[in-house]
């Protein structure tokens, strides 16, 4: 997932750990530090220092799938951040449960920041936007595949005119708007990308395959098995944790991503060959 939130405060923080969830620890741990959202509402907060309570994780468990979303908007603007805070881990384990139900209220957000009828900053829309293209990213990564149902591809195109919009007000000239906005298109660009495409769990998987069960997978075929998944079990990405670790490639060492349970994922990849036969 991407994105420099603060100019020089923050980028050197945020591009990685926006750009994938490979940053923010083991991702089957409650205790896992969510550096993605952090990193995005400790920037925000240097600019808008707001009271801002926590609530319940049963005030949270009571909430409607859109009052989480803006719970985590609210969240990434006014918070600063603790890596012994696990306030983010329970909104996005509710959010998550959500999958499809939070979609409404993301879109709604994201076609809120319009350029050609508010200028940036205006209501904070550039920052809320940012807050939900993680949501995005989140649920498409660990909950569903987004462009495997109707509301998902509302999701997709919903980013996609956000994505236009910032091109056609000219976010793609670095040198005239800084690092800041072009890294939240640039961020904007690759959560696209992926979601039409191959993600990061997409990719724990072709590693585990070829760790457990010695299988390669090239970009082509994980293509054609990541379209297979979403036709048929477009929930797959919560068929399993993830995890972060050293791989051996060719015998350098290399970080990646992993699935902590393969079983389900290697049955659909024989399953997906038998199509090819």
């Amino acid at each position: 997932m991407i994105f420099r939130v603060l100019i020089l405060l923050a980028t050197s923080v945020c591009v990685w750990t926006l750009v994938s969830p490979r940053a923010t620890g083991v991702e089957g741990s409650n205790h896992a530090p969510d550096l993605k959202s952090q990193s995005v509402n400790f920037a925000w907060s240097m600019i808008y220092p707001q009271k801002y309570k926590h609530k319940s994780e049963a005030e949270i468990a009571a909430m409607t799938p859109s009052q989480r979303v803006d719970e985590w908007v609210n969240e990434q603007l006014h918070h600063q951040p603790s890596l012994s805070d696990d306030y983010d881990l329970v909104i996005k384990k509710y959010i998550l449960r959500d999958g499809l139900k939070a979609l409404p209220r993301i879109i709604d957000i994201m076609d809120e920041y319009d350029l050609s009828r508010f200028s940036e900053g205006k209501g904070k829309r550039g920052e809320r936007f940012d807050a939900c293209i993680i949501l995005f990213s989140y649920l498409d990564e660990l909950a569903v595949r987004l462009r495997g149902s109707e509301n998902g591809r509302r999701a997709i195109d919903s980013l996609k005119r956000a994505i236009d919009r910032m091109r056609a007000a000219g976010y793609e000239r670095k040198e005239l708007y800084g690092k800041w906005v072009y890294g939240r298109l640039e961020v904007s660009v690759i959560y696209f990308q992926q979601a039409e495409g191959i993600n990061d769990t997409d990719e724990a998987i072709r590693n585990t395959l070829r760790l457990e069960k010695s299988t390669r997978i090239a970009d082509a075929e994980l293509l054609e098995f990541s379209n297979f998944l979403v036709a048929r079990y477009p929930e797959y990405p919560s068929w399993s944790e993830r995890d972060f670790i050293k791989i051996d490639e060719a015998g350098k060492p290399m970080p990646g991503l992993v699935v902590k349970k393969l079983q389900r994922f290697y049955e659909a990849y024989l399953e997906f060959k038998k199509t090819k036969r």
